[in-house]
């Protein structure tokens, strides 16, 4: 009982992190904050106790790499003259997410006496099944939607407006990234390049993968990203892994049950697609690309055709070595000088590697795309095994800026924080905790 009173509050935790939010009644102070403060305190106890205050050179290149993101956001506000600080302060975002990460890590280390990558990622996976259950829950009933609304506060206004699923913390394409990111490493596992499933956990895995796809895209069509990567990645497992008799995780067992999965999954859309009206329009919005293949012959999306739209290079090397100094639309700084847009972005457009640019040049999106590698290079160093977890995760990141600026270092971060409680004994960790 004990164990699993523990095992709820860090899947809690677990979800403050990863979906961060306000609480209304204590405006301005966000979850992850609260994390973070804790995270000191254990990352405190943790140097006293191993009697070594010495910070590892790898993160120390991390930081680097953040303070680098920071400075240059300075020079470019500063030499333009703009108010628009939105990266200035990323050391400390990078910081925040770090401390918060040591803080879930340490509680998954002391409910389970020990820590690894697929720990952590087991309760990714629930977080965001979770968040997806509570989305649909919340979209069908009021009283819940009205006690969440009154209660947390992470931007779903917006969400409200466009009548969009959203979780609690989760919403739009922040959590289109993070699902993402989970559904790569749920296609590791899958894809039995360790062999390590049991029967129950890879069902599990299968539901949980299925379910953040569909459910998912329904609130974020980002969602799609990490779909598509992970399923690729499970295919090419399945066909050239070679065979295994006698393991449990044998080829055709696995095939098996995706088979069985997949068909009564099929089954259930098909019936809620025709017997339910808010499923339908769900549906639709998801997989919307799908459906236009379908019914006309081509892959179209209205948001793909937007974002066409806002492919806009700078014109000048002043934009292109120092940016323009606006990430946020520039028609909020009552001294810009030039054509305003009303599409909610500086230059009209959200594409992230070109909002980065604008912002503060080609010099500032290196940095930012070297503290998302550096942290890759980080985790599959420490766990080699899941290797290529790491490497898709990556390519989330990297693809996800073709259309949105957010980032996951956040996924990385777990990791990071696990690799830093791995170095010593688990046994020993408890008992000195």
């Amino acid at each position: 009982m004990v164990k699993f009173i523990g095992i709820l509050l860090t899947g809690i935790l677990t979800s403050f992190f990863f979906f961060p939010f306000e609480f209304t009644f204590l405006p301005g102070v966000n979850v992850k904050m609260m994390l973070a403060v804790l995270g000191l305190v254990f990352a405190a106890f943790e140097l006293i106790k191993r009697k070594c205050f010495l910070i590892p050179l790898e993160l120390l290149l991390l930081a680097a790499f953040a303070v680098s993101v920071s400075l240059i956001s300075l020079i470019s506000i500063t030499l333009n003259q703009t108010p628009d600080n939105t990266y200035a302060s990323y050391i400390i975002s990078f910081a925040v997410w770090l401390s918060a990460a040591f803080a879930v890590c340490s509680f998954i280390r002391i409910v389970h006496r020990r820590i690894d990558v697929q720990l952590v990622l087991d309760y990714l996976v629930a977080v965001c099944f979770f968040q997806c259950v509570i989305s649909l829950v919340i979209d069908h009933n009021l009283s819940l939607a009205r006690w969440v609304n009154s209660t947390f506060e992470f931007g779903q206004q917006v969400t409200i407006d466009t009548e969009r699923l959203y979780g609690i913390g989760a919403l739009l394409d922040v959590a289109g990234a993070r699902y993402s990111a989970v559904l790569v490493g749920l296609a590791f596992y899958l894809s039995e390049v360790t062999g390590s499933l049991n029967t129950g956990r890879r069902i599990f895995y299968i539901l949980a993968f299925g379910a953040i796809s569909v459910i998912g895209n329904m609130m974020a069509r980002t969602t799609l990203v990490g779909m598509i990567i992970g399923l690729v990645f499970i295919v090419v497992g399945i066909v050239f892994r070679p065979s295994q008799p006698g393991q449990e995780g044998g080829k055709t067992h696995q095939v098996l049950t995706w088979v069985v999965i997949l068909t009564i999954g099929v089954i259930v859309s098909i019936v809620l697609y025709d017997t339910n009206s808010q499923a339908r329009k769900l549906f639709r919005f998801g997989f919307e690309g799908f459906f236009s293949l379908a019914e006309e012959g081509r892959w179209e999306v209205s948001s793909n055709e937007k974002l066409k739209t806002m492919v806009v290079f700078p014109e000048t090397l002043h934009t292109w070595i120092l940016g323009d100094g606006y990430f946020e639309n520039s028609r909020y700084d009552p001294n810009y000088l030039g054509t305003a847009t009303d599409m909610g972005y500086y230059m009209g457009t959200d594409v992230g590697y070109l909002r980065f640019i604008f912002y503060f040049g080609v010099p500032g999106l290196l940095c930012m795309m070297a503290v998302i590698i550096g942290s890759a290079i980080v985790c599959l160093r420490h766990f080699p095994r899941e290797r290529w977890l790491f490497l898709m995760a990556l390519l989330v990141g990297l693809t996800v800026w073709l259309k949105v600026s957010t980032d996951i270092f956040c996924f990385f971060a777990l990791f990071l924080s696990a690799a830093a409680l791995q170095e010593e004994d688990p046994e020993e960790a408890l008992q000195n905790a």
